[in-house]
């Protein structure tokens, strides 16, 4: 049995969950209590100032059909459709994983894959950031898959540790990284040629996790981040940061942004804001270096290739924190860990800790925008109860026709559990984007070409399509 909270389309009469938040639910007491019986999983996202709310999150049990295994993903969108580009993602995103491990797992699990190939290094870098991590990450190390591998959460000594195990933890690393890759690359030309969503000006970050066992896979696009908690020796609860905040100065991105001909720098009034810009226009002022969408910067630097992390987890690991930059913004890892561990409801630990939040973008930034938050809050030392419910279907059928899987969600999951539940939105649902107005310290896409040049890139990036058509016949 399983469940997946993201998004589900409304029957015929059904309110749509999609119309304003797209989580009615996200005061429900009654959702939430299950989520966290049955996967120990604490959920909340908050609309910022912007307008209409472009944070997306999904919460998947049993993972394509492996008992046990639990997938999460948080993603921040950002320009005029940014808000459609997330919630495109976040429900594309678990079918093109699940599709893509389907081939190699079976019954089996991914690092038992016999065609796996071997781990290659990936000159983008890792990002641990160690006890406190600001977000300011700097330059991370060259050889991602071999140093992401992070065997500290590990018990025993050294000894303990064969060859043999190590090159299956190494193993499992490199086919989930192909898993990952393989993945995202589907639902960013999906969503190119596809999603009929205008991406020239408009994407999303992710970062999702999956749980596996003993073992923790992180995959990051962008600078949303996951953050674990476990214990020191002294027994003390610390931050690890398992992402690198992908940011378009970083050394590795820099370098390639700029072979391709794209342009970095900040704005005068976001000196500490460095963003990624057209090779002779300003704009669309990107403030990450890789994203789904935004094909206008595809060709000068932007990837959608995700960073992917391997951690093995022990009795120490506590939970994980993943959350879009709203949070990471204006709270430290230390600051986050603190926040979550102390709640005196673990349900009810995401929305304490976005509340936190916005009451620090209002003492840190009285100028600014509050920007969107969504989190996600994995406990990983407890064992989860029985769900109340029971799914004849399971989480998420993966049939060779790979179609979207129909989830717990919204009103739906209310009817399962309760004949009088009535859904909840504090966001209207007339809300649209609208153009940033001052200092934003936002992803969102600052300004953008006129219609005219959107024009000429759409044209452009069409006939490059055409083009890459002829070679590939």
């Amino acid at each position: 049995m399983g469940i997946c909270c993201g998004k589900a389309k409304a029957a015929a009469g059904e309110p749509d969950d999609d119309e304003g938040l797209g989580f009615p639910w996200m005061h429900d007491d009654l959702f939430h209590s299950h989520l966290w019986a049955s996967a120990g999983v604490s959920v909340h996202t908050k609309q910022g100032w912007k307008g209409a709310n472009q944070d997306a999150m999904t919460v998947c049990q049993d993972f394509a059909g492996q008992k046990g295994h639990i997938l999460c993903g948080v993603f921040d969108g950002h320009g005029p459709r940014g808000r459609e580009v997330a919630r495109h993602v976040r429900d594309t995103l678990p079918v093109e994983l699940a599709a893509a491990l389907k081939p190699r797992t079976g019954d089996e699990d991914p690092s038992a894959s016999s065609d796996a190939s071997k781990p290659k290094p990936d000159e983008d870098g890792s990002g641990e950031n160690g006890e406190d991590g600001s977000g300011k990450n700097g330059d991370a190390s060259s050889n991602a898959d071999l140093d992401s591998f992070d065997k500290s959460g590990g018990s025993g000594s050294s000894s303990d540790v064969t060859s043999d195990e190590s090159q299956q933890q190494q193993l499992l690393l490199s086919t989930w990284k192909n898993v990952f890759v393989r993945a995202f690359e589907q639902v960013d030309e999906e969503l190119r040629r596809l999603s009929g969503i205008d991406c020239i000006c408009s994407g999303t970050t992710a970062v999702a996790a999956v749980r596996q066992g003993d073992h923790l896979i992180v995959a990051n696009l962008g600078d949303s981040r996951a953050v674990l908690c476990t214990r020191d020796s002294k027994d003390r609860l610390i931050p690890v940061q398992l992402t690198t905040d992908l940011k378009p100065d970083l050394p590795s991105e820099l370098a390639r942004i700029l072979s391709c001909k794209g342009r970095v720098f900040a704005m005068d009034d976001e000196p500490d804001v460095p963003r990624m810009w057209l090779p002779d226009q300003d704009a669309p002022g990107l403030a990450m270096a890789r994203a789904f969408g935004d094909f206008c910067l595809k060709s000068h630097g932007l990837i959608c290739e995700p960073q992917v992390y391997c951690r093995k987890l022990s009795e120490k690991d506590e939970f994980l924190v993943l959350a879009t930059d709203g949070i990471w913004d204006v709270l430290s890892n230390k600051e986050v860990v603190k926040l979550v561990s102390s709640a005196p409801d673990p349900s009810k630990a995401a929305r304490q800790l976005i509340d936190r939040a916005v009451r620090a973008w209002r003492r840190k930034y009285p100028t600014s925008m509050v920007d969107d938050c969504a989190v996600v809050c994995l406990y990983l030392n407890r064992r989860a109860s029985p769900a109340p419910v029971e799914s004849s279907s399971g989480l998420l059928p993966v049939p060779d026709d790979v179609r979207p899987a129909a989830p717990f969600t919204g009103s739906s999951f209310r009817r399962a559990l309760t004949s009088n539940g009535q859904a909840v939105s504090e966001e209207g649902t007339t809300a649209v984007w609208r153009a940033l107005e001052g200092v934003a310290r936002a992803n969102s896409v600052i300004r953008l070409p006129r219609v005219g040049r959107v024009l000429s890139w759409r044209r452009r990036s069409t006939s490059l399509d055409e083009d890459d058509g002829g070679e590939r016949d």
